[in-house]
């Protein structure tokens, strides 16, 4: 994938911790979870522009499972570009569906 040729974003997913919503208080708030288990950071790349909400839609697609793991309820999500020569090394896709391609970056 060559990477003059693609745009890429990069999502970070947090855990919206909802205190006593619905009489339900998060295993986490009791345990004291660390910041790093309640985010996620996908990088998003794609032939050409797309918009946030796609971006963070196929982002949630892509972490379903280790949300769901981790017991997170809600998401924040925020978008940012992601300039082609401040992308870490991202080896192998998680995964790719029609022109869209995620890494997931824990």
């Amino acid at each position: 994938m060559s990477s003059s040729s693609q745009f890429y974003r990069l999502i970070t997913l947090r855990d919206r911790v909802v205190p006593g919503f619905a009489g339900i208080m998060r295993a986490s708030m009791i345990t004291g979870e660390s910041l790093a288990n309640r985010e996620l950071k996908v990088i998003i790349a794609s032939q050409s522009q797309v918009s946030e909400g796609k971006a963070i839609n196929f982002a949630k697609k892509v972490t379903k499972y280790i949300r769901v793991n981790r017991r997170w309820s809600f998401v924040n999500a925020s978008v940012e570009p992601m300039p082609p020569s401040q992308l870490p090394s991202l080896g192998r896709p998680r995964q790719t569906r029609g022109q869209l391609t995620a890494w997931v970056i824990e």
